[in-house]
């Protein structure tokens, strides 16, 4: 008869073995409600923040700023800067997840990781506002993904280290609301204010909103923590092995292949949205023939939809206990979606493309945060480990540039986009039904 493990009591109150596997039926997270309502209070402004700078640069500054410095290369140049910038956000995620996850400090585990890189994001941006060259407005831009990243990893982590797995879906639910609204805040800033106050505006607004999240919710200590064990064998195979080892769970792995294929269905249908308009739909086709205004109005519409979901779908998760279903039929009904700007390629179908995908993307991360946050098999990593899986958002935008710029140039243009994208949606929703721990 083998020992028992050792139990260990975090700070959360969660009891898990030495291993970081959880040994007791406490759930994960055991704050009170009152002080998750203060979390979510905090941490939406914060997520808000965050996509605001993904969405405004990557939908709005970054495009034009490419069409104005190459206009003649302008598809090429802003797929090779997706690239670039994907696989930087790839390695960003987790690397902000496992470095607070190995944080001791008086000020907590997330607190010192979520400041740094929301400050330094900041200034990135700021930069690339004074940028006149695509060198350099690359090398900016790729700085800004690593360290925006990075933070998003550490905010991440917050939901499984302060909500219990009961709430969680009112938690992603919530945290899911402030996607679109940040969306088009970020937009809506980014193509009134230009390229050099967009930036700032955008700027001001993540370094605030990280300010008020640290200081709003106030960690405890961290440096009584246990420490995750050392390694006895210190090669780079072995570290790789050790970081990766949330793969070896069975459950996780479909989250994450799930998860891939839902976000290069998304990527690869909206991601060149600003070329889209101006030549697919055709720049005189547009409301005022402008792309900037054009794509302002159809990130609207995706909100109206996403928010109306977003309100109400992670609370009835919460009430029926059914995660799987919700991510499937997310991923079922954009798989539909995707025929609409097919069938119908006038500005008409992109509003009901946008309405939908709305719709069925805001049910998908009103619940799909919830998801993955269950599938996390070491209590000791799950901000590492919870990165990786955010991983499955970045590493398609790496994929979904290069696919895009095929697809455009060789398989049939802008529609080959949506094809990509229905069947990659299919995938998803299909993948989600397999895993086992998780209703």
């Amino acid at each position: 008869m083998t020992n028992p493990q050792p139990l260990i009591v975090t700070k959360v109150g969660a009891a898990v073995a030495a291993d970081g596997t959880n040994s007791s039926p406490t759930p994960p997270g055991t704050e009170k409600p009152a002080s998750v309502a203060r979390l979510l209070t905090f941490i939406f402004p914060a997520t808000l923040g965050l996509i605001a700078l993904f969405q405004g640069i990557q939908q709005i500054l970054i495009p034009s700023q490419v069409a104005h410095l190459d206009p003649a290369h302008k598809v090429a140049v802003l797929a090779l800067m997706t690239t670039f910038v994907a696989i930087t956000s790839m390695i960003g995620i987790p690397l902000g997840g496992a470095l607070s996850d190995r944080t001791r400090s008086r000020f907590g585990r997330r607190t010192p990781w979520i400041l740094a890189t929301g400050v330094v994001s900041s200034v990135l941006m700021i930069a690339m506002g004074y940028s006149g060259s695509l060198v350099l407005l690359a090398v900016l831009y790729t700085a800004l993904w690593l360290t925006s990243n990075m933070y998003q990893g550490a905010v991440t982590a917050l939901l499984p280290d302060r909500v219990p797995e009961a709430r969680r879906g009112l938690a992603a639910s919530i945290i899911g609301l402030a996607t679109p609204i940040g969306l088009l805040v970020g937009v809506a800033v980014a193509g009134a204010a230009g390229p050099l106050w967009g930036y700032v505006i955008i700027a001001v607004v993540v370094f605030v909103t990280a300010l008020l999240l640290v200081f709003g919710i106030r960690e405890e200590s961290s440096v009584d923590l246990p420490r995750q064990p050392k390694r006895e064998n210190g090669s780079w195979v072995a570290s790789v092995g050790s970081f990766l080892h949330a793969f070896a769970d069975r459950d996780f792995r479909l989250a994450f292949i799930s998860r891939f294929f839902l976000s290069l269905s998304y990527a690869t249908a909206t991601g060149f949205l600003y070329f889209t308009l101006s030549d697919y739909i055709g720049t005189k086709n547009l409301p005022g023939q402008s792309v900037t205004g054009a794509v302002t109005i159809v990130d609207v519409v995706l909100v109206i939809g996403w928010v109306v979901v977003a309100t109400f779908g992670g609370w009835l998760s919460d009430k029926l206990q059914r995660r799987k279903l919700f991510v499937g039929i997310a991923a079922l009904g954009l798989a539909l979606t995707m025929i609409i700007p097919i069938v119908l390629p006038t500005w008409t179908g992109i509003l009901l493309f946008a309405l939908f995908a709305g719709i069925f993307i805001g049910t998908y991360f009103a619940v799909d945060l919830a998801l993955m946050s269950l599938v996390l098999p070491n209590k000791l990593s799950e901000g590492r480990d919870l990165g990786i899986l955010n991983v499955a958002t970045g590493l398609p935008t790496i994929l979904s540039g290069a696919i895009a710029g095929l697809l455009i140039t060789f398989a049939g243009g802008y529609p080959a986009l949506y094809v990509f994208g229905a069947v990659c949606a299919v995938i998803s929703g299909v993948v989600v039904f397999f895993i086992c721990k998780v209703r």
